[in-house]
């Protein structure tokens, strides 16, 4: 379990973080005393600037400062997932993680939220609202669908679903 976490938030105890090697050219605030994030919202966060960083060198498939946490950046992420969806190849673990926490942090930068542990499918899902409008966003298999299904699991179009679901006031699971 606690390789999992490592993995998962890239804690590392100095050095090279070997899961985000990237990850010490990335400003992402101070993290606690051990390196860990202080919440899952900060472990996505900085995901999400892994993410970003991944994109940005000379050479990349994208252009990774167009990866501003925009709408209009999604269809940078979704040219990303076609590329494997084309070449039939798998996404790679740490690949889907990544891609998964930058789309998260685009919809609770755009409408709040926090995230929840999910299931085997979607291991944290994005809560915004509360009570009787609560909507659960589940992003992670909606990345590896887009890789294995193509354009019908388009990202563009699954997060410009929440607005409408978020404005009618009424609970759903967005999946």
């Amino acid at each position: 379990m606690f390789g999992f976490l490592r993995k998962l938030f890239g804690s590392f105890s100095g050095g090279t973080n070997p899961f985000a090697p990237w990850r010490d050219k990335v400003n992402q605030g101070i993290p606690n005393s051990n390196g860990m994030p202080t919440s899952i919202e900060e472990g996505m966060e900085w995901q999400a600037a892994d993410f970003v960083a991944a994109f940005s060198h000379s050479g990349s498939p994208i252009d990774g400062s167009k990866l501003d946490y925009s709408e209009a950046s999604l269809a940078l992420v979704d040219q990303v997932l076609d590329d494997f969806h084309r070449r039939r190849e798998p996404l790679p673990d740490d690949l889907h993680f990544l891609t998964s926490a930058y789309v998260f942090e685009v919809a609770r930068r755009a409408f709040g939220g926090r995230y929840l542990r999910g299931d085997k499918d979607n291991p944290f899902v994005l809560t915004i609202g509360r009570g009787e409008a609560e909507i659960g966003v589940c992003v992670m298999a909606k990345v590896r669908g887009r890789v294995v299904n193509g354009p019908e699991d388009s990202i563009p179009f699954f997060y410009a679903g929440i607005a409408p679901v978020v404005a009618s006031g009424r609970g759903a699971m967005l999946i």
